[in-house]
């Protein structure tokens, strides 16, 4: 689904973000990012949704080479991968039901997408995903009534709707509770599962990244400082990849976790959670 060989990115600014990156994924493949801030990891999502280019190495994306496409076959190579942001771009006149129908705006004709604006044209498919994520009684709601946690989700629901093939998520659930992040999650991961899709989620929480994902890549100073099997990273690892921070691993609120014996419960950080609950 895509190939990193040898990319390296500087902003505009002269910082350089991404130093002689190498990474790749099959079709269907689960992943986790995970990393200090300013590790590099929103730079590695944007690389992999096609908007930002690099500057150096080769990068492939859906058997394709992104920057060697013209604009048309750009935007349809666009329209295949999907977007799940911190903090979604949506404005706060617009309704929810609107939102979360713009992930087909990339494959409808105009003049679908525009009739939509003015009446929307899938209101079941728009209410079947916020459903998915316990949002179905907002679906007509202005998003400037909606908490952050709120948007974060009906950011997801539309990524849900979209049903891209590469489907990215950049700390998608960091404005949730541990019971709807650990939820949030699940639903991702089910949805890339049925469809067979490959699904990439950067998360701060190393817990949630490890009980979620089988795969866990971690990324440190605009580098991968390892990509291995969930259940073979270990503390030493993770403390070598946190140890700028100078604090304890980030995890979600300990007290807000549940219980180990309520079902679909997280395991405490301590030790470190596998994957075991979300299946």
């Amino acid at each position: 689904m895509f190939r990193l060989d040898a990319i390296s990115l500087t902003h505009a600014n002269g910082h350089v973000a991404l130093r002689e990156v190498t990474l790749a994924a099959g079709r269907g493949e689960q992943l986790a990012i995970i990393g200090p801030s300013g590790a590099g990891k929103t730079t590695l999502l944007r690389l992999l949704s096609a908007a930002l280019r690099p500057g150096g190495g080769e990068l492939t994306l859906l058997d394709t080479t992104p920057w060697s496409l013209a604009a048309e076959a750009l935007r349809q190579l666009r329209s295949r991968i999907g977007v799940a942001h911190q903090t979604p771009p949506l404005p706060g006149r617009q309704r929810a039901i609107t939102a979360v129908l713009a992930g087909r705006l990339g494959v409808w004709p105009w003049w679908k997408a525009l009739a939509s604006l003015a009446y929307p044209l899938d209101i079941a498919g728009a209410r079947q995903a916020l459903a998915a994520l316990d949002l179905a009684e907002r679906l007509f709601d202005r998003c400037d009534r909606l908490s952050g946690g709120q948007l974060q989700r009906v950011g997801v629901a539309r990524l849900l709707y979209q049903k891209p093939q590469l489907m990215l998520a950049d700390e998608p659930v960091s404005s949730l509770d541990p019971t709807l992040a650990l939820q949030t999650l699940q639903v991702l991961i089910a949805d890339a599962r049925a469809r067979n899709a490959t699904l990439v989620v950067s998360l701060h929480a190393v817990d949630l990244a490890l009980a979620c994902f089988p795969r866990i890549v971690g990324v440190r100073d605009g580098r991968i400082a390892f990509d291995r099997p969930a259940a073979k990273v270990d503390e030493i690892l993770l403390r070598d990849l946190y140890a700028a921070e100078g604090r304890q691993l980030p995890t979600q609120d300990k007290q807000s976790l549940a219980t180990e014996d309520t079902p679909g419960a997280i395991p405490a950080p301590a030790p470190l959670p596998r994957r075991n609950n979300c299946a």
